[in-house]
């Protein structure tokens, strides 16, 4: 049995970023992964002379004093990991207009306001209020990232979280094709417009806006590596291939954990960046399990995708993420009776175009990706593909006939993978009036990533890391300074 003053479980963006801050700061580090390559949702793979990304299309958080770039420089490893821009952030196709969304908010206020003059007060005032809750954001992030607290909300922030995102949006408009447009990033947390939290959507929208998006030259797995060269550089201990069976808990507090092969290794502080249900109903168990089915009961979590990964041959002329809507009929989309549908939205990342070392020259890796409502292990993955195919050769004209190598994930992949429940793409489902994890008092007990309450994708689960963190090294009484 081995001492360390940290245990973290896990090793996605959330447990990599709270591990390398911790490590950074002298701790005693100790990661767990149960499979054999680090980065959860981060994880880059190779199919021929292709390299695809599982689940990832870009980031912000990089940039020159974003979150993800400072820990890399606390960890010496920021030469280790490049990062092309992505501009437009996307590109959405309607049956009548395709938008771009530039990554400058002024640019994009302006084209949306050429599209529609009649709504052009109505926009200014839109943004400035998205503005505005982001400044008191980030008070709230600089409060985690200097004493380990993470602010309570301010007044604007409360009030968009507390409504649905198309609450919001008919608070400002009219026109119910620029409402549409508005809510084409809510297939990136995977709820419709009425159901998706204003917040999370400002929140989301902003930080491509304020820091821009990003990808990893050769994948987002070389940000995963950084981080675990790093990590070690600084001491730090990292475990791949090996399943965390329980964590031990005496008098109600945390005090290390047990490997399903028999090995223990003690500590004060345990960081969880798994499945939030798997912690509690196995890694915890007894009278705790109670937490994980009023969080599902209540809460919920959010949709799964069929992915399909396609190296092709041949020349592009699009942009390197697309979403692709038949309609503006936006609510639609998320009823799980729409899923495989030929009128269904899809998405579609060639990040190839910007990162030509994913492909040979003359030809680009292809993601196509589709939100699913319903966890399904009879999913027939060959009707799946056909369907997908033809709903993107819509916009990417005779692309099956250009595949050269071609994969799928489902999401019992993504279940098998990740651990997530049901495959889930964004842990939690981010509703209006969702107010994070309020649960039972485990002592020493900390909860990263997507399932931290803090929202989904790269970036918000690398700030629950953080926040994991920072509450861990306040109490230790250690200077943060992230």
């Amino acid at each position: 049995m081995q001492d360390y003053d940290v245990i973290v479980i896990g090793s996605g963006i959330g447990g990599l970023i709270s591990a390398g801050i911790l490590v950074s700061r002298g701790l005693k580090i100790l990661l767990i992964e149960k499979n054999v390559n680090p980065g959860g949702y981060l994880v880059s793979f190779q199919r021929g002379d292709f390299v695809f990304d599982a689940a990832v299309d870009c980031f912000s958080g990089v940039e020159n004093g974003g979150l993800i770039n400072n820990v890399l420089k606390l960890l010496g490893v920021d030469s280790q990991v490049h990062f092309v821009r992505v501009d437009p952030v996307r590109v959405s196709i309607f049956p009548d207009m395709k938008v771009a969304v530039d990554s400058n908010m002024d640019a994009y206020k302006k084209r949306l306001m050429s599209y529609f003059p009649l709504e052009g007060a109505a926009l200014v005032t839109f943004f400035k209020l998205l503005e505005d809750m982001y400044i008191e954001l980030q008070t709230a992030i600089n409060m985690l990232l200097s004493i380990g607290e993470f602010n309570k909300a301010g007044a604007l922030m409360m009030r968009l979280g507390n409504m649905s995102y198309l609450q919001l949006l008919n608070d400002f408009f009219t026109d119910a094709k620029l409402k549409s447009i508005l809510s084409d990033r809510c297939t990136f947390v995977g709820l419709s417009p009425s159901k998706a939290s204003a917040l999370t959507m400002a929140i989301m929208m902003l930080s491509y806006f304020k820091f821009g998006a990003y990808r990893p030259v050769g994948g987002s797995q070389k940000l995963a590596d950084a981080l675990v060269e790093g990590i070690r550089n600084k001491g730090g201990r990292i475990i791949f291939g090996s399943t965390v069976q329980k964590i031990l808990l005496k008098y109600g507090k945390c005090v290390g954990i047990r490997c399903e092969n028999g090995d223990e290794y003690t500590s004060k502080n345990i960081i969880s960046n798994v499945d939030f249900v798997y912690t509690f109903n196995n890694l915890i168990g007894g009278e705790y399990e109670y937490f994980a089915k009023d969080m599902l009961n209540n809460v919920g979590v959010s949709t799964s995708y069929f992915i399909l990964y396609a190296g092709i041959k041949g020349d592009i002329e699009q942009h390197s993420s697309i979403g692709s809507f038949p309609s503006y009929r936006m609510e639609t989309y998320f009823r799980p009776d729409r899923i495989y549908q030929e009128d269904a939205t899809i998405g579609i990342t060639i990040a190839s175009i910007e990162d030509k070392t994913r492909a040979p020259a003359g030809s680009h890796t292809v993601v196509l990706h589709e939100m699913v409502q319903v966890y399904d292990e009879t999913l027939d993955k060959a009707h799946c593909t056909k369907m997908i195919l033809k709903k993107a050769e819509r916009i990417l004209p005779h692309l099956t006939n250009n595949i050269v190598v071609m994969d799928a994930a489902t999401p019992e992949t993504l279940l098998k993978f990740t651990g997530n429940y049901h495959g889930s793409a964004f842990g939690w489902k981010q509703i209006p009036g969702f107010r994070g994890i309020k649960g039972p008092e485990i002592k020493n007990l900390y909860i990263a990533g997507h399932w931290g309450g803090m929202g989904g994708g790269v970036l918000a689960a690398a700030y629950s890391g953080a926040r994991a963190a920072g509450e861990i090294l306040t109490k230790e009484g250690i200077q943060i300074d992230i």
